[in-house]
């Protein structure tokens, strides 16, 4: 997930940390370092792969840069991710030959209508991320690789902005150099966009991790280099952020020589980027109390 700030860090995707500056030259060397690989799927691979080892910004690593009212963290960067800029990040990089393009492609996939703005940002998956990025056709549904519609779960939550506004909003003013009056103003006057917004109910099918670990050859029809959003159904997360959620983790899907393998920003353990086996990740999920599936998208590549 990306994809709650300091109130719920180990939720990926609701970002914020430090300022860099935005790192143009660096989006260039790796644009040129893969230019010639033309399978989307190889440059899925390559781009992640870039960022093994990385350290998980707990924080949340991105803003809306220096001209955001609430979050002037930088619209990239590539020294540190949580899942959800990882995913956000591979995605553009490999739907791009120059900067510009992939600048915008970060636009797009992190805002509605690429619109870059706090209150426009994609920061709840069910609801934001993955509705909007199948409507602009960056993503494609692949859940119906793997299992058939009737074999599927639906995942259901009223999912309140203005509730987590009200809750969060002073913890995610992300702006240098602010008075503690500054930001205490700062964080009212977010809170005050709570209005704005009514509890809407967002739904998503799901592969149920149940059905995929009695037989886990279902992982082997997962499309190479597909999006995996990992899915709680109807999280209840009011107490701590002011909302429920149906999405906690995003990642990248790979089979490779060492089998079907998820790279991911992991906000446990090791606290870094990295690969690990799909089939073990999922097994720590056995009978979990609110951890239940998965969803999975894949990329359209006429951004090529």
């Amino acid at each position: 997930m990306g994809w709650l700030k300091r109130v719920l860090i180990f939720v990926c995707g609701l970002h914020a940390l430090v300022v860099f500056a935005e790192p143009r030259d660096e989006a260039a060397s790796l644009i040129a370092k893969y230019r010639d690989a033309e399978a989307m799927t190889a440059r899925l691979s390559a781009f992640s792969s870039e960022f093994l080892g990385l350290p998980y910004g707990t924080t949340g690593p991105l803003g809306e840069g220096l001209s955001g009212r609430y979050d002037q963290d930088p619209l990239y960067r590539f020294d540190t991710f949580d899942c959800t800029t990882f995913v956000e990040t591979v995605v553009s990089l490999s739907l791009s030959t120059n900067v510009d393009a992939f600048e915008t492609s970060m636009n797009r996939i992190r805002y509605e209508g690429g619109e870059v703005e706090f209150l426009k940002r994609n920061h709840f998956p069910s609801l934001q991320w993955i509705p909007n990025n199948l409507s602009n056709g960056i993503f494609e549904e692949a859940n119906s690789k793997v299992l058939p519609d009737e074999e599927q779960s639906l995942a259901e939550a009223m999912i309140d902005i203005g509730g987590w506004l009200k809750k969060s909003g002073p913890g995610l003013i992300q702006i240098p150099g602010l008075s503690t009056s500054e930001r205490t103003e700062r964080g009212l006057e977010l809170q005050g966009q709570a209005d704005r917004f009514s509890p809407v109910r967002a739904t998503l099918k799901y592969l149920p991790i149940a059905r995929l670990l009695r037989d886990p050859a279902l992982l082997r029809r997962i499309p190479d280099g597909a999006i995996i959003n990992f899915v709680r159904p109807n999280w209840d997360l009011i107490a701590s952020t002011g909302t429920r959620m149906n999405v906690s983790h995003q990642g990248l899907v790979f089979n490779t020589s060492k089998g079907i393998r998820l790279r991911h920003a992991s906000v446990s353990g090791e606290k870094r980027v990295m690969e690990v086996s799909l089939l073990t990740y999922l097994k720590a999920f056995e009978n979990h109390p609110t951890m239940k599936g998965i969803h999975l998208l894949t990329l359209r590549q006429s951004g090529l």
